[in-house]
C-alpha cells in the first residue's frame, strides 16, 4: 500500500501504519495494536489521540478497556471533501486577503500655506464620482476657519453638489463650521482633544499637522484606511 498518500492528506509515518492496522485487526486495545505494530506504548497513544482529532479513529470504553477502531475509509472521504468544500467557501475572502496585501501603500507629504486646499481637494475627486462618507476626527475647526474661509466655502459646495456625506468629531464648546449641507457633528471633551485632524475617505487617510509650516500626510491604503475607519466609529459611539 502506498503510505505517502495518506501522508498528503496529512499523516504521520506512525499515524499511517496505526490507521492502516486498525482497518486490519478492526476494534483493539492500545495495548494489542503497539504489539502488532511494534511501536512504542507511549508513542501509540499520541497517534491514537491526533487520529481521533482528526477524525481517523473512534474509540469506545468497554468493561476497564478503551478500545480503539478505524473510522469507515468512505465516511473519512466524505469528510474530507467537506473540507474541501468549505475551504472553496472561504476561498474569496483568503483571495480577498492576498490582493490587499500586495496592494501598494502609497505616502505623500506635502507642507506650506496650501496644504487645507490640497487636502479638500483630493476629497473632492477621490469621492465626486461614486460619493461616499468623509470621517473627521479630533477636528479644531476653528483653525481652517481662521486662515482658509474661501476654500471651506468651495469644499462645502462641493459636498453639497456630489452629495458627499461627512461626519466630524470636535471637542466640547466648539461649533462645527459646514452647517448647510451633508456634515453631522459629534462632539469629545477636551481631554481628549488633538487639534490635529484625520480625515478617512475612500482608500485614503489624511493627517494635517498645524505648525510652521503646516504639513499634510497623506497614506494611500485600503487597509490602513479601513483600521483607522474603525477606530473612527469606535469614537463616534462615545461622542455626543
Amino acid at each position: 500500500m502506498n503510505k505517502d498518500i495518506l501522508k498528503e492528506i496529512g499523516l504521520t509515518d506512525y499515524e499511517s501504519d496505526i490507521f492502516i492496522a486498525l482497518l486490519q485487526y478492526g476494534q483493539i486495545s492500545a495495548y494489542e495494536l503497539a504489539k502488532k505494530t511494534g511501536l512504542y506504548r507511549q508513542a501509540t497513544y499520541d497517534a491514537l489521540n491526533r487520529l481521533i482529532e482528526k477524525g481517523f479513529v473512534s474509540s469506545v470504553k468497554e468493561g476497564k478497556s478503551q478500545l480503539y477502531k478505524a473510522t469507515n475509509p468512505e465516511l473519512i472521504l466524505e469528510y474530507l471533501n467537506e473540507k474541501v468544500e468549505n475551504y472553496k467557501q472561504l476561498l474569496p475572502e483568503l483571495n480577498k486577503l492576498e490582493k490587499e496585501s500586495k496592494q501598494p501603500l502609497i505616502v505623500e507629504t506635502y507642507k506650506g500655506k496650501n496644504i487645507t486646499g490640497i487636502a479638500l481637494r483630493d476629497i473632492i475627486n477621490n469621492l465626486k464620482e461614486k460619493g461616499g462618507t468623509v470621517l473627521c476626527t479630533a477636528v479644531d475647526e476653528s483653525i481652517p476657519l481662521f486662515k482658509y474661509k474661501l476654500i471651506l466655502d468651495q469644499y462645502e459646495r462641493d459636498m453639497i453638489h456630489y452629495k458627499i456625506q461627512e461626519r466630524v468629531i470636535i471637542k466640547g464648546g466648539s461649533k462645527g463650521i459646514f452647517l448647510k449641507g451633508t456634515s453631522i457633528y459629534r462632539k469629545i471633551p477636551e481631554k481628549f482633544f488633538n487639534k490635529n485632524p484625520i480625515q478617512i475617505y475612500g482608500d485614503n487617510v489624511q493627517f494635517i499637522v498645524w505648525g510652521n509650516p503646516d504639513y499634510l500626510i497623506i497614506i494611500r491604503s485600503k487597509s490602513v484606511a479601513d483600521a483607522y475607519r474603525k477606530q473612527f466609529e469606535l469614537l463616534w459611539k462615545i461622542a455626543k
